[in-house]
């Protein structure tokens, strides 16, 4: 009985898992883009944010997903899909505080000036490391997850 409900929790699910990887990496990037836009941008809170999403949305596509391999690999593109989610949020949510704009409206009628200034301002080298942080800490828990 209880081998039977071991091999059933790890059989594969992928598209409970994809959801489940998709809603995770949404949810990071809207809980920490909006905490990055209230606290403002120093550089260095990138990484703290890139492990976190990485971690969630890894942990996500590996615990409900089973063992579909395909899931792990999915999760290295929507970890750094996420984390540029993030600091693109947190740029509308920074400059819809100094101009008096709702941050989705900053999002949707001021994209292009949200991506300006995430460019110019926010984005640099370091930022470029921590995607791929994020998409390879993805990667790893999902596989070490359905291992």
């Amino acid at each position: 009985m209880i081998a039977s409900a071991s091999s059933a929790a790890q059989a594969p699910r992928p598209a409970r898992g994809l959801a489940a990887g998709i809603a995770a990496a949404l949810l990071g990037a809207l809980v920490f883009g909006f905490i990055q836009g209230k606290i403002g941008h120093r550089g260095q809170e990138v990484g703290y944010w890139a492990l976190c999403i990485g971690l969630l949305t890894g942990a996500a596509l590996g615990k409900l997903g089973g063992r579909a391999p395909l899931l792990a690999l999915i999760g290295i593109p929507l970890a750094v899909v996420s984390v540029s989610l993030a600091q693109l949020i947190g740029a509308a949510v920074l400059m819809g505080d100094e101009s008096s704009w709702p941050t989705t409206d900053t999002l949707t009628e001021h994209f292009g000036q949200v991506m300006d200034y995430w460019r110019d301002h926010i984005l640099g080298r370091n930022d470029i490391t921590f995607y791929a942080v994020a998409g390879a800490e993805s990667y790893l828990v999902a596989k070490r997850i359905t291992e």
